[in-house]
Formats: structure tokens, sequence, C-alpha cells
């Protein structure tokens, strides 16, 4: 599996969508907007999909990550105060004030922070899976740094035991039979 595989892609895709259409529409409802119905809440989900698609053939970086996040966020904002269906609250929603801004960027900051961590391992699993295994398996069990070739088994020369060696241990204590009553409690 690649990174530019269309499946993997559209898999990644697929989480950015569900993680930014999860906050926006639980943000959505804790702010008293109310819970959104399921054909605007496909369309944006779709929507973000779309866009994680298009970005995601590369791996992104953290700031781009963030960016794309709080991006995707107002977008879906937006949407979400366009299809409220009592009319006297769109004029409330339809714009970002300060307060909802200041969460919207705090939301897309801590979504795109945690989508970019998630990126990151995932793209270092990619290029583990792609290196010769024998030299990956080294460098996990920080056994010998990839760049030294040494053997994988060494002979090993058998030693007989040396007669009349013998382990005597000095000031043993023999402790043979029932204890005694004083210690028997």
């Amino acid at each position: 599996m690649s990174p530019d595989d269309p499946v993997l892609r559209a898999v990644r895709a697929a989480c950015f969508a569900v993680v930014c259409l999860g906050v926006t529409a639980g943000g959505h409802a804790f702010a008293g907007g109310g819970t959104i119905g399921s054909g605007v809440a496909a369309v944006g989900g779709l929507g973000a999909m779309g866009l994680a698609y298009v970005v995601g053939g590369r791996e992104l970086r953290a700031g781009s990550m963030m960016a794309v996040t709080v991006g995707a966020q107002v977008v879906l904002h937006l949407l979400f105060a366009w299809a409220a269906p009592a009319p006297e609250r769109m004029g409330e929603h339809l714009h970002l004030n300060v307060g909802m801004g200041v969460v919207h960027l705090v939301a897309g900051l801590l979504t795109g922070w945690w989508l970019y961590r998630g990126e990151s391992a995932l793209w270092l699993m990619l290029r583990l899976w792609r290196a010769p295994s024998v030299p990956v398996l080294r460098w996990m069990l920080g056994v010998v740094p990839v760049g030294v070739a040494t053997p994988l088994w060494t002979v090993v020369a058998f030693e007989e035991p040396a007669v009349g060696r013998t382990r005597d241990v000095a000031g043993g204590i023999a402790r043979r039979g029932p204890p005694e009553a004083a210690c028997a409690g």
C-alpha cells in the first residue's frame, strides 16, 4: 500500500470528514443551534471529505492541517446556520461573532493538531512498511544502528565445565523438619 493509493486517501478523507462534522455539529447543538438534519449533515460531510481528498495527496504539515480544519469548521458552521429551520435564528447564527469565531478557531486548531498527529503516525507506519524489515526491527529494538552491518547469528563455542570445581556456600543454613515451637506461633 502506497501513500498515493486512492483507497487509503479516501479512508483518510473520510476520517477527516467524520471528525470535522462531529465537532462542528456537536458545537452547533451545544450552542443552541439545534440538531442537524441528515441531508445537511450528508452534504457537509461529503464537502469536508472532498476537501480532504483534494489536499490529502501528500503528508500535510501541522500548519496546513490546522488551516484546512479551521476552514472546514467555518464552512460547516455557515452551512448549518443557513439550513437552520427557524428563520428568526438564522440571522444570529449566519455571521460569525467574536466569541463564536474564537470557539471555532480553538476547536479547529485542537482538532487539526489531533488529526496532524494521527496523519504523522500513519505516514511513519507507511514509511516503515516500505523499509526492509531487518534494519527496521533492529532500529525498533535499539540493538544496532541501521548503518552498521552485523551478522544476525554468531557461533558460540561450547565450553565443558571444569572438573573439580564446586560451589560451596559459606555459612549456609540447613533447615530441615518442622518449624520450632517458638516460631510456629
